[in-house]
């Protein structure tokens, strides 16, 4: 893996700050300042830059669409909603919206990928040394917390969330692999990303290929191993008539993850594993219920009070492992909390605009399925790293009716 540091230089900053928006430990300690700070770093990269008329008639069309849709979710919500919250909420979709006018520019656009590429590789670097490492650091781990979050940091260089997630063999422990994330599912959706953009776009199979594959299983994430499972067969049919070879290699590596998949799948469905799987299924059954009482416009996007509003008896759900009242926390689940949440018409116009983003063209209708399963494994939807997908795709719908301009 060649890492040429020419390339390395001030303009992937702006894909630097999405990524961390995207669910890393920074976020979770110093979420409102990082929020501010993405804002008036596009804000001051526009005002620097300047702001093309057109540009401005797309910012103007997307912030009236999208702050209307929040303020109405806001006043049409039969429990009272946190004025703070909402105006978190435009902070991010305003945020989102500047994200990608940046990258829908003509000399950025081509960048986005690369951009993208060239931070998820230091990530990946960075998720197997924190995996590797964990034997020899593991009796040096200091708590970090806050109230709604902790977990085990070496000098707040490597992260781990303590015995929850721990493996044990017969003669040694590992610790699942969260890299710089809270946890190990949203690393693995940002390697199986790399890994998307390694066999589907770059079409390589060097270094970063294999690294990333070690990285995803090194999560033992269910979900994550279900969706590398099913790209390494996607890959494997696109290859095997070009390198019979590497074809060859790719099969036994899809045995290999079959293996591990199948073993992690059953557990989770019968063995240590199951009160994971059952609080993952009450995520998902849970809102549709909701739903049905606020159809239109959901019970708020404000997740406090609806942590508040799941506790209702009327929505309770008894698995074998998980009781209603043990949910006391938010959703994993951010597709079904955003449409509990927001209303069937809200979250259509996302979904849909999500589905009609530019930037990643290339097998449209896996990605689009890869990230929806990605967003109903943890609550990142509404983060602006996801939502600048969704702001493409609003871009690109209002351009298919722009005006004629004289």
């Amino acid at each position: 893996m060649e890492i040429d540091l020419k390339k390395y230089n001030f303009n992937w900053f702006p894909m630097l700050l999405l990524l961390i928006s995207g669910g890393t430990l920074g976020f979770v300690f110093f979420r409102k300042e990082l929020l501010f700070v993405i804002f008036f770093f596009f804000l001051i990269l526009f005002f620097i830059r300047g702001l093309y008329k057109n540009e401005f008639i797309r910012f103007f069309q997307l912030f009236v669409l999208f702050a209307l849709l929040l303020m109405t979710n806001y006043y049409y919500a039969d429990v009272e909603q946190s004025i703070q919250k909402l105006f978190a909420n435009l902070l991010v979709f305003t945020s989102s919206i500047f994200a990608a006018l940046y990258y829908s520019r003509e000399e950025n656009k081509r960048k986005f990928i690369s951009h993208v590429r060239t931070i998820l590789k230091f990530v990946l670097i960075h998720s197997l040394i924190n995996f590797f490492i964990y034997p020899y650091i593991e009796l040096n781990l200091t708590e970090i917390s806050t109230e709604r979050y902790d977990c085990l940091t070496y000098n707040y260089l490597f992260y781990y969330l303590g015995e929850t997630h721990l493996i044990n063999f017969s003669t040694f422990e590992i610790a699942r692999n969260q890299g710089i994330f809270w946890e190990p599912g949203i690393l693995q959706i940002f390697m199986n990303l790399l890994l998307f953009i390694e066999a589907f776009i770059l079409k390589k199979r060097g270094l970063v290929f294999w690294l990333t594959i070690l990285s995803i299983v090194s999560t033992f994430s269910t979900t994550g191993l279900i969706v590398m499972f099913i790209q390494l067969i996607l890959y494997f049919f696109n290859t095997f008539k070009q390198n019979i070879y590497i074809s060859i290699l790719v099969f036994g590596v899809i045995g290999v993850i079959y293996v591990i998949t199948a073993a992690n799948v059953q557990n989770k469905i019968s063995g240590d594993g199951q009160v994971s799987f059952q609080a993952r299924l009450f995520d998902l059954v849970q809102p549709l219920y909701i739903l049905a009482d606020h159809p239109l416009t959901g019970v708020g996007l404000d997740d406090e009070q609806y942590v508040s509003t799941r506790q209702n008896t009327s929505y309770s759900l008894n698995l074998n492992a998980v009781d209603f009242t043990n949910r006391k926390k938010g959703s994993t689940n951010s597709v079904s909390f955003f449409l509990a949440a927001a209303g069937i018409p809200f979250f259509v116009v996302v979904f849909y605009m999500l589905y009609s983003q530019q930037f990643i063209l290339e097998k449209r209708l896996w990605f689009y399925i890869f990230i929806v399963i990605s967003l109903m494994s943890e609550p990142l939807l509404l983060r602006p790293f996801f939502l600048t997908f969704v702001m493409s795709g609003t871009i690109h719908f209002f351009e298919k009716f722009r005006w004629k301009e004289y």
